[in-house]
């Protein structure tokens, strides 16, 4: 054979054997995962059309081999290390998830508590303490064009975004806490079936039920009406009493309404039956005021019969308490043991349902007039267990009192605020954060006393705190 063919074959197989070691060395250099990729363990094939789950698999493998990665480079030392921090991140979560629960443990404790103190009637929460005296510049004025005259009564939403008001010219308005008027029931008409409307008289007492489902309203020819507060749509009218709706309240967290007449009768309604349950009696007198709270029983005064009556619907028996030398007005429950009474005497009366007197009377207790007798207190409204309530009079001043029943069983006046007319109607927002007052230039009830400066309007009082 030719000696240039011979080298030709070497040069061949040379060529051949430095390709294969070539070869040898890059799969040397392959990582493991690109050794992985290739053998097809977690790579997609790019001629085959990928989905996300696949996407999501590749990524989650890849990230387990890296991580694998790591731990065989890692030396014994950096492993400790590792497993040290790990430790203690595990015994600073654990430390916050117990914080976490014994805060949790201590709020539920601490409701129960409140829950069972609420339902003795013993729950009063101190707070009178930490309000700070108003300036006049806070004070805000809702008024509507269509409600002219005195405004009577007014009420305002659980959740604190709405605010009712009746009057003398039977308009209902429907306000914003921030002052916003959202809408009006004008005084309605009567039809040739007697079907009302809307009110065709002065509008006396108004209440909102404590989911804000329903809103009633009486007027002094003795019609009641329920609406919707949310869109003001009637919903249904009752008549059944004779008199005068004097009162109305909603028993808390039930659509159980209680109304009080000067027909001196107290009935009983249901409105999830819109239908009537029953009639109480008792007074000798026309009733002035009623109020109500979680038990299944009301409370009313009784104006010129000068007596109290706290009804106990569960036991079909009357409680009566006396102590006033004129009129009583109106009443409000502190808690389902202790209320104050309020009347043309000018006093603040203090009680609990285990005195049949008061344990504690202010006489005078918006001054006295010129000619000598004590200012008629015209409205009372209490920030419902806690120690603080509101009183007003003829006299254009809204007083603050702190209610101290532990002990010396007392009212301590905290401040004064000057609301210029009639104060008809008060009303604390749940959380105390705001006072309203109804204002008027005549008494809801009569024109014994006009006071033509004054504005007829809803005065929104901010209360702030120390």
């Amino acid at each position: 054979m030719p000696f240039f063919i011979r080298n030709k074959r070497r040069g061949g197989n040379n060529r051949k054997k430095l390709g294969g070691r070539k070869t040898q060395e890059k799969r040397k250099t392959d990582t493991k995962s690109q050794q992985l990729e290739k053998r097809g363990k977690f790579a997609p094939d790019l001629d085959e059309e990928i989905t996300s789950e696949e996407e999501e698999e590749y990524a989650k493998n890849k990230k387990v081999v890296e991580e694998e990665e790591e731990l065989e480079e890692e030396t014994a030392q950096e492993k400790k290390v590792r497993l040290a921090r790990q430790y203690l991140k595990q015994l600073q979560e654990q430390r916050a998830q117990d914080e976490e629960d014994k805060l949790d443990d201590e709020a539920i404790r601490t409701r129960l508590r409140e829950d069972v103190l609420e339902a003795s009637g013993k729950l009063r929460k101190k707070v009178a303490d930490s309000y700070l005296e108003p300036e006049a510049g806070d004070l805000k004025v809702l008024r509507s064009k269509k409600q002219r005259l005195s405004v009577t009564c007014i009420a305002v939403s659980t959740d604190e975004k709405y605010v009712f008001s009746g009057s003398k010219d039977a308009t209902l308005v429907k306000y914003g806490i921030n002052g916003e008027k959202l809408g009006t029931v004008l005084r309605g008409r009567k039809d040739a079936k007697d079907a009302h409307i809307g009110h065709c008289s002065h509008i006396y007492s108004i209440a909102v039920s404590s989911d804000g489902k329903f809103l009633a309203s009486g007027d002094a020819s003795g019609y009641i009406h329920i609406w919707n507060p949310e869109t003001l749509e009637h919903l249904k009218t009752f008549k059944k009493h004779r008199g005068a709706i004097s009162g109305l309240s909603f028993r808390w967290g039930t659509h159980t309404l209680f109304s009080s007449s000067h027909d001196r009768m107290v009935m009983v309604w249901n409105l999830d039956a819109m239908a009537f349950v029953e009639n109480l009696g008792g007074h000798q007198d026309a009733i002035t005021g009623l109020d109500a709270f979680m038990r299944e029983s009301c409370i009313t005064s009784g104006g010129r019969d000068q007596s109290v009556i706290v009804y106990v619907l569960v036991e079909d028996k009357q409680l009566r308490f006396s102590g006033h030398h004129d009129s009583i007005d109106g009443v409000k429950l502190i808690n389902e043991r202790t209320f104050v009474t309020y009347g043309q005497d000018g006093y603040l009366a203090l009680w609990t349902t285990l005195k049949k007197r008061p344990h504690f009377v202010v006489k005078a207790a918006h001054g006295y007039q010129n000619n000598g007798l004590p200012n008629w207190l015209t409205a009372v409204a209490t920030l419902i267990n806690t120690d603080i309530m509101a009183s007003g009079s003829m006299n254009g001043y809204v007083r603050l009192w702190k209610i101290d029943t532990d002990g010396h069983r007392s009212l301590k006046p905290l401040f004064s605020i000057p609301v210029p007319g009639v104060i008809n109607s008060l009303a604390f927002t749940t959380s105390g954060s705001h006072l309203l007052v109804g204002v008027g230039q005549e008494h809801k009830m009569g024109r014994w006393y006009t006071e033509k400066s004054a504005r007829n309007s809803v005065v929104v009082i901010p209360l702030k705190k120390k």
